[in-house]
């Protein structure tokens, strides 16, 4: 259902591309630092003994899964996109709804633009025991994560 209210903006959507503006800017500044500092296929590190920071050119999607191509990745990217901005504008969402929307739209689009500009992304955060990462994908697995528990806990067992 659409809100009378579609097109104000209010704290929730305020917050939405806060959000999505930091993720983006965090995502592309740390994303620099590593290209800048450290030979691709390098890593430095433990740091903290908890992980390292791995230099590496992704041309795959999440978790280094490979398939259909960059285009194909780009399209989906825009796609959701398109799909978090459509629904941000026309629903008055609670706040939450809208911030974990942000953290989504900015991991999207700061791997979205890695790709359009590189036809790659940078992934540095390596665990060693999970497929190496970054600041992107790091809020879009939060956001999903997020979504997926709101929707499991409102949603009603079926009698």
């Amino acid at each position: 259902m659409v809100d009378a209210d579609t097109g104000r903006l209010t704290r929730g959507r305020a917050l939405f591309f806060a959000i999505a503006l930091v993720v983006f800017a965090f995502d592309r500044l740390t994303k620099y630092l590593v290209v800048a500092s450290i030979p691709d296929n390098t890593e430095r590190g433990p740091i903290l003994g908890l992980f390292w920071i791995q230099h590496l050119q992704n041309s795959c999607a999440a978790f280094s899964v490979c398939g259909p191509g960059q285009l194909v990745f780009l399209l989906i990217s825009l796609v959701v996109v398109v799909a978090i901005g459509v629904y941000g504008y026309q629903h008055l969402g609670g706040i939450w709804l809208h911030a974990i929307l942000g953290l989504v739209l900015g991991g999207v689009l700061g791997n979205a633009y890695d790709r359009l500009l590189y036809g790659s992304v940078t992934d540095f955060i390596a665990l060693h025991w999970w497929p190496t990462f970054n600041v992107a994908d790091s809020a879009i697995t939060i956001g999903v994560a997020a979504l997926a528990v709101g929707y499991f806990s409102r949603r009603r067992p079926s009698d």
